[in-house]
């Protein structure tokens, strides 16, 4: 299933937009995810990032 996560990322001093479209199993699962991948791209702690929707893409 296709996940589209949105939310924002804090980066430095500034707070960022974003919108994902993931991959998962579950929404619990595109949640891990998003934290893993901005973790893994931009070196974000889960604190810096806040997620405020997960809906599923049709």
């Amino acid at each position: 299933m296709k996940f589209k996560v949105s939310g924002e990322i804090k980066v430095g001093p500034e707070t960022r937009q974003f919108s994902k479209e993931i991959e998962a199993e579950s929404e619990a699962h595109a949640r891990e995810k998003t934290y893993a991948l901005f973790g893994a791209q931009n070196g974000l702690k889960r604190v810096n990032v806040k997620i405020a929707e997960i809906s599923k893409v049709a």
